[in-house]
C-alpha cells in the first residue's frame, strides 16, 4: 500500500459544484490606495469549488460568472476546463489543438486550421495574452498550415484587439493576413465575382453539394461561408491599415469586402430557399453557377460577420422551426426534408458514425449561428427573432453538451435523439471545435467589444432574471466587472440594476437591463514572455528524448514531453514509473545540443488517495556538466514542493546543458506519474 505520500488537494472537480447563482462577496484591493470595493463573487473559492487543486489557473485566467441558468453556468465552467486540455506547450509557445489525442490529418504540433477563429474568440478573454499571441504567430508567422482549411483568422484578429485594445498585435501581422487573402485568389471566379471551395476544405464533408454529384468529399461550390470569411478578412486587413494610418490601403480593402457583400447578396441568396444557399463552381461545367438541392445551417453564417443587409433578415424564422432547422436536441446542418437527411454514407449503420454534415447537430456551426444571432439582435433588435429564441438555443446548446449526465462535448450529436454520433475513444473527448464562453460573454451578457473608447453592455438574458455577474474580466488593460440586481436584494453591494465597475470604481449603476454604454479609456498591456518548451517533442521521434529509470507497463517517457497536460483517467497522458519499490525515480531529457532554460513547469499525475500514483514526496531539478550533475538553484517564487494535478513551477538563473534530469522522492510503496514536464527559455522575438 502507497504510503507517505504528501497531503494534497483535491483533483479538479472534486469539491463539487456552487449551486446556480451562488456567490459569495469579496473584497477587491482599489486601483486609487482608498478602501476595498465589495464584488459579489469570490474568485478564489469558486475556482476551487469548480476546478480543485488546479484551481489557480483558472482565477488568473478566466472570467467568472454567476448566473441563475445552472445549466448555462455549469456549462460555461465546463468549457474552460475543456479548453485548457487543448492548450499545448510546444518549441513555438504555447498553442492550441482541436483533438487532445493526435490524428492522421493533424498538422506541426497537433494544430489544425479549421477552428482556429473560434479558438481565438475563446482565447481573447483570457488574462494572460500568451495563448492568443502565440497561437497569432505560429499560424500567421508560417509555422501551421493555414489553408488546410478555410477560416477567418483576420476577423478573429480584429476581434481579439476589440477585447485587448492592443493595437501592436494586430498591426504586427497585417502583411501575413494580406498575404493569405491574396492566396485564396486562386479559388477566385470572375464571372461569379466569389470564391469556390470543397466542402471537406470548408471543414465540412459530406454536405449537399458533394451529396448531389455523389461524392462526399467532393462538390466544390461558391459557399457563404468562405465568401464571408473573406468579406471579414478584407474589412479586417482594411481596419488595420486604417489603424496604421495608410488610408489608400485601408479604402482598397473596404472597397474589397463591399463587393464581396454585394456578390454574396446578389448570387447566394436563393429565392426558391430564401436562404443563402450553395452554387456549383467551376468544376462541374453543366452546373456551374446553378443552385445545390436544398438549404444548410451554414447560410447563417453571413450574419456572424455583419454582411446581410436586414431584407434578408426573414431567413431567421426557419431557424427555429421545427420542420427546418430546429431540432428537439439541436441545431440541424440540413433541415429533415433533405433525401441526405441523417443518411449515414462513410459509416452506415455504424456506432459511433463518421462526421457528416447532412443533418447532424454540430457545435462548430451551431456556436458560428448563435454568435451570428447575438449580433443579429444587437444591430437590428426587430429581427424575426428575439432574445428568448437567442437563450432557448443557448441553453439547448449547452445542455446537449452532456454525458452519463456530466458536461461533456465531442464532434456532432443527432438532433432529434440529442445522442453524439462521432464520439471515439482516444480521438473525440473534449472535442475543441466550437466556442461557448464568448457566447455566453458576448451574447448572453453583452458585452459588445469595439475598437474605440467605449464599452457597450446589451445583454440577451431573459426578461426574468432577476441578477447575473460578471468578473475578472481584461478588457482594453482594465479590469471590467459587470452586476445585474434588480432590486439590489441578491447580492446586497447597495446598488441596484444594471451596474458596472472600471478598475474597482463604480462608474454606472440603476441601468436598464436593455444596457448601457460607458466611456473607457484604455491602458497598456502587458506583453506576455516568448517562451519556448526545450523539452517538447511532437510524436517521440528524434531530439528532445526522454528517459527514465523505471516505466509502468503501457507507459513511455515520450508521453511526458509532448506538451499536453491534463489530469484525467482517460484518454491516458503520462509516464508511470515501475511498481518496484523504488525510492526515488529519475526521469532526463536529453536535448539535441545545449539549450538555455529558466524555468521548469512540472505537472504531476495523482490518483489520489487508496491509488499508488501518488505525488512525490520531494524533488530535484538537475542539470549535466560535463559527466557531473550539478543542482538548479530554484529562485524565490517558486513551487518549493511538489503539488498534484496542477502546475509545479521552479524559477531558477538561466541554465545551458544539454540534459536535465528531475529526481523525485517517492513515499513508501508509491509510484510517481508525469503528465508533462516543460523546459522553458526564451524563443525568437516576434515583430513589434
Amino acid at each position: 500500500m502507497c504510503r507517505d505520500a504528501a497531503l494534497i488537494g483535491l483533483a479538479a472537480g472534486a469539491l463539487g459544484l456552487p449551486a446556480a447563482g451562488a456567490a459569495q462577496a469579496a473584497p477587491a484591493a482599489s486601483p486609487s490606495g482608498g478602501r476595498p470595493v465589495r464584488m459579489p463573487l469570490d474568485v478564489r473559492a469558486l475556482s476551487r469549488q469548480r476546478y480543485g487543486s488546479d484551481a489557480g489557473w483558472y482565477a488568473a485566467n478566466i472570467p467568472f460568472v454567476d448566473l441563475p441558468d445552472r445549466t448555462i453556468l455549469d456549462t460555461y465552467y465546463y468549457r474552460w476546463e475543456a479548453f485548457k486540455k487543448h492548450l499545448r506547450s510546444t518549441a513555438d509557445g504555447m498553442l492550441i489543438t482541436e483533438f487532445l489525442p493526435s490524428v492522421s490529418w493533424e498538422g506541426a504540433n497537433s494544430t489544425i486550421s479549421a477552428a482556429v477563429g473560434h479558438h481565438l474568440h475563446e482565447a481573447r478573454w483570457l488574462r494572460d495574452r500568451t495563448v492568443v499571441e502565440d497561437t497569432l504567430a505560429w499560424w500567421l508567422g508560417g509555422g501551421g498550415n493555414l489553408r488546410q482549411y478555410t477560416s477567418w483568422i483576420g476577423q478573429a484578429v480584429w476581434a481579439d484587439y476589440e477585447v485587448s485594445g492592443d493595437g501592436r498585435v494586430p498591426l504586427a501581422h497585417s502583411a501575413a493576413l494580406e498575404a493569405d487573402l491574396e492566396a485564396w485568389e486562386s479559388h477566385y471566379d470572375a464571372d461569379m465575382g466569389l470564391y469556390w471551395i470543397a466542402p471537406v476544405n470548408d471543414a465540412t464533408e459530406f454536405t449537399t453539394s458533394g451529396l448531389d454529384i455523389g461524392d462526399g468529399w467532393a462538390g466544390e461550390a461558391f459557399r457563404p461561408t468562405l465568401n464571408s470569411y473573406l468579406f471579414a478578412g478584407h474589412q479586417a486587413v482594411g481596419r488595420i491599415a486604417a489603424l496604421a494610418g495608410d488610408t489608400v490601403k485601408a479604402a482598397a480593402h473596404a472597397e474589397r469586402a463591399e463587393r464581396l457583400r454585394a456578390r454574396v447578396q446578389e448570387k447566394l441568396w436563393s429565392p426558391e430557399f430564401r436562404h443563402f444557399t450553395d452554387r456549383f463552381g467551376p468544376q462541374y461545367p453543366d452546373r456551374h453557377g446553378a443552385f445545390v438541392s436544398g438549404p444548410e445551417l451554414a447560410g447563417f453564417v453571413p450574419w456572424y460577420f455583419g454582411l446581410p443587409d436586414a431584407r434578408y433578415d426573414g431567413a431567421w424564422r426557419r431557424l427555429t422551426d421545427p420542420d427546418v432547422f430546429a431540432g428537439r436536441h439541436g441545431l440541424r446542418t440540413v433541415p429533415p426534408s433533405s433525401p441526405y437527411y441523417m443518411v449515414q454514407h462513410r459509416t452506415p449503420g455504424a456506432s459511433p458514425g463518421e462526421c457528416e454534415w447532412n443533418g447532424p447537430s454540430w457545435p462548430f456551426q451551431t456556436s458560428q449561428v448563435l454568435t451570428a444571432m447575438a449580433r443579429l439582435l444587437d444591430e437590428r433588435p426587430q429581427a424575426p427573432v428575439g432574445r428568448d429564441d437567442y437563450v432557448g438555443l443557448l441553453r439547448q446548446y449547452a445542455a446537449q453538451q452532456r454525458k452519463d449526465r456530466r458536461p461533456y462535448i465531442t464532434e456532432n450529436l443527432d438532433p432529434d435523439t440529442g445522442e453524439w454520433i462521432a464520439d471515439f475513444p482516444d480521438r473525440s473527448e473534449h472535442y475543441n471545435h466550437s466556442t461557448f464562453a464568448d457566447l455566453v460573454l458576448t451574447g448572453l451578457l453583452g458585452v459588445r467589444p469595439s475598437a474605440g473608447d467605449t464599452l457597450r453592455i446589451r445583454p440577451l438574458v431573459p426578461a426574468g432574471w432577476d441578477h447575473f455577474a460578471l468578473q475578472n474580466v481584461s478588457y482594453h488593460g482594465r479590469e471590467l466587472s459587470v452586476v445585474y440586481d434588480r432590486d439590489g436584494s441578491h447580492y446586497r453591494l447597495g446598488v441596484r440594476g444594471l451596474c458596472v465597475w472600471v478598475d474597482g470604481r463604480l462608474v454606472a449603476s440603476g441601468r436598464p437591463l436593455s444596457g448601457t454604454t460607458v466611456d473607457l479609456r484604455r491602458a497598456p498591456v502587458r506583453r506576455p514572455q516568448e517562451l519556448a518548451n526545450r523539452a517538447f517533442n511532437h510524436k517521440g521521434e528524434g531530439f528532445p528524448q526522454a528517459s527514465a529509470s523505471s516505466s509502468g507497463e503501457g507507459t513511455g517517457p515520450a508521453a511526458a514531453v509532448d506538451g499536453r497536460v491534463w489530469f484525467d483517467r482517460t484518454p491516458v497522458n503520462r509516464w508511470v514509473s515501475a511498481p518496484d519499490g523504488a525510492r526515488t525515480v529519475e526521469f532526463t531529457v536529453t536535448a539535441a545540443e545545449a539549450v538555455t532554460v529558466d524555468r521548469a513547469r512540472i505537472h504531476y499525475y495523482d490518483e489520489g488517495p487508496g491509488s499508488e500514483v501518488r505525488v512525490p514526496v520531494g524533488q530535484r531539478l538537475q542539470y549535466a556538466d560535463g559527466d557531473r550533475w550539478r543542482e538548479v538553484r530554484v529562485r524565490p517564487g517558486s513551487d518549493r514542493s511538489p503539488a498534484a494535478n496542477t502546475a509545479t513551477e521552479l524559477l531558477f538563473a538561466p541554465v545551458t546543458a544539454q540534459r536535465f534530469r528531475l529526481v523525485m522522492t517517492t513515499g513508501r510503496g508509491c509510484r510517481v506519474a508525469l503528465s508533462d514536464l516543460e523546459l522553458l527559455g526564451p524563443r525568437g522575438g516576434r515583430a513589434s
